[in-house]
């Protein structure tokens, strides 16, 4: 079972940067993505003893979304319209860009908060955005 989480943890990392390198971002997107979580799941089965590994690939994939076009393209987008309106729900942004898919607005606004371009603070259900 461990020799299994092994290597599909190596597999999803070798595909990151397999579609990084060939410039399939959403490829290499989906399986930074897988990679995290493989970790994060085989770091819990063992009791913590893959934290390093853990912080590893989310650094990477942190590093990976920095230059990813699509959170570069929603950003651009987004951050305007914060500065705009602070405090605006993310609920809200969600209408505001209905022609955006929820999860990827999700996504580029998880990691620009990670990455100090704005402020998340939770809201009942939702988040109140500020730059």
């Amino acid at each position: 079972m461990f020799a299994d989480r092994q290597n599909e943890i190596i597999f999803h990392r070798e595909n990151a940067y397999k579609f990084l390198k060939e410039k399939n971002y959403d490829m290499a997107r989906m399986s930074f993505m897988k990679w995290v979580e493989s970790v994060r799941q085989q770091n819990i089965n063992t009791e913590g003893q893959l934290e390093d590994d853990l912080n590893k690939a989310k650094k990477e994939y942190s590093d990976f979304v920095k230059n990813d076009p699509l959170y570069i393209s929603i950003c651009d987008q987004i951050i305007p319209k914060i500065e705009q309106h602070p405090g605006i729900l993310q609920t809200d942004l969600y209408k505001v860009f209905s022609n955006i898919n929820r999860s990827d607005i999700s996504y580029a606004l998880y990691f620009a908060t990670e990455h100090n371009k704005i402020k998340r603070v939770k809201k009942g259900r939702t988040y109140s955005l500020y730059l």
